[in-house]
């Protein structure tokens, strides 16, 4: 690789760290997308494409890159990639992640499996040179019979749709396998790529933790944690959301997994302003990230005190409560004395996680340990 650029002596040991990004250093004019080395005073520490913005190269390797075959290159890490999942992905599942981005060595890029459907979403401007060849990449894994891409990233897209890119037309709504659950997903319009499959295992957690509760699921989208609670034999569950579409969703999946909706609570409306009318034995907060730059930074710290200081006192002793943050900014320790100070009484942890195995996070990347989940206990 014959064009190169000179870092600072701190970025090169971050690239040799394994860090996915380089912030800030001088790229020049070269175009976005074109592949550099990164030389700094001990020599070349790695290479990856251009961008522009904070993040000006995504790293694709580390040390001398000789003479690189992008589209190879990008086939191949595609394919480990998926092939890793088969050995990730237990029980009668057919939707999961195949390209995590940073973590699976493609940072940027994220691949989510629908059944036969795949759905790209890319978060940085470097690969859009580039597309055709992760097409390509995508297209010949042997479960693929259609790729869509999905818009909607403001520092990469102007639009806000979505594109078939490979294979016949993609149907408005799809029914995929997650452990045997039937779940209703929309993957032209939905949240993210339709699904927050990241939660996949805290869904079983939850059916495993709820039989004979009362259950109330806020910020519940499309009703995934409602219905593994009402599979696991919940007596009840609450279902609430602001957007009236979760919510039809929402019942639909019941119906779905033959449990009638008429038997269970559906509610549109805004968590931060609505309060249960009865004690709840499993509580589960499951907000959207609640903030997108420093400035909000304490305002979703606040906002997860408040919301826990105000639902807390619903859930009875011996009562349990499953909390998340997928708000990539709060650390961990942040986060939970955040939950901790909102909570009135005794209470205990008694597990903490984070996304599920086909979400790998690169060793060097701890920006890539975004998802907290806990589940606490009244004593």
């Amino acid at each position: 690789m014959k064009d190169a650029v000179l870092i600072s002596s701190a970025a090169g040991r971050a690239v040799r760290r394994g860090h996915p990004w380089i912030f800030g250093e001088n790229v020049g004019n070269r175009p976005v997308g074109n592949l550099i080395a990164l030389r700094d005073r001990e020599g070349v520490a790695g290479w990856g494409l251009v961008d522009r913005g904070e993040i000006t190269v995504r790293i694709l390797g580390r040390g001398e890159p000789g003479d690189v075959d992008l589209a190879a290159l990008l086939r191949q890490r595609i394919h480990d990639a998926d092939s890793a999942r088969w050995r990730l992905i237990s029980g009668d599942t057919n939707c999961w992640r195949v390209v995590n981005g940073e973590g699976d060595g493609l940072p940027g890029v994220i691949v989510d499996r629908y059944g036969d459907v795949a759905v790209l979403r890319i978060y940085s401007r470097s690969w859009t040179p580039h597309l055709k060849h992760l097409v390509k990449g995508i297209s010949r894994l042997p479960w693929v019979s259609s790729i869509v891409q999905r818009f909607g990233v403001r520092r990469v897209d102007d639009r806000t749709d979505w594109e078939l890119l490979y294979g016949p037309p993609v149907p408005d709504t799809m029914v995929v396998n997650e452990h045997g659950m039937k779940l209703l997903v929309r993957p032209l319009v939905g949240q993210k790529t339709g699904l927050f499959l990241d939660q996949r295992e805290h869904r079983r957690q939850i059916r495993d933790l709820a039989a004979g509760r009362t259950v109330a699921n806020l910020f519940a989208y499309t009703g995934g944690f409602s219905v593994a609670a009402a599979l696991g034999g919940a007596a009840h569950t609450i279902t609430v959301d602001i957007a009236p579409e979760a919510i039809d969703d929402a019942r639909e999946t019941f119906r779905l997994n033959d449990i009638d909706p008429a038997e269970h609570e559906f509610v549109v409306a805004d968590v931060f302003k609505w309060q249960p009318q009865q004690t709840v034995d499993l509580l589960i907060v499951d907000p959207p990230s609640l903030t997108r730059g420093a400035r909000s930074d304490k305002n979703a710290t606040r906002a997860y005190t408040r919301l826990h200081r105000d639902l807390a006192p619903f859930v009875p002793k011996h009562g349990l409560l499953a909390t998340a943050s997928c708000t990539a900014r709060l650390s961990l320790a942040d986060w939970r004395q955040a939950v901790t100070e909102g909570l009135v009484g005794d209470w205990t942890w008694h597990s903490m996680s984070t996304h599920a195995a086909d979400h790998p996070v690169a060793s060097g990347h701890p920006e890539g340990w975004y998802l907290k989940f806990g589940v606490l206990r009244r004593r």
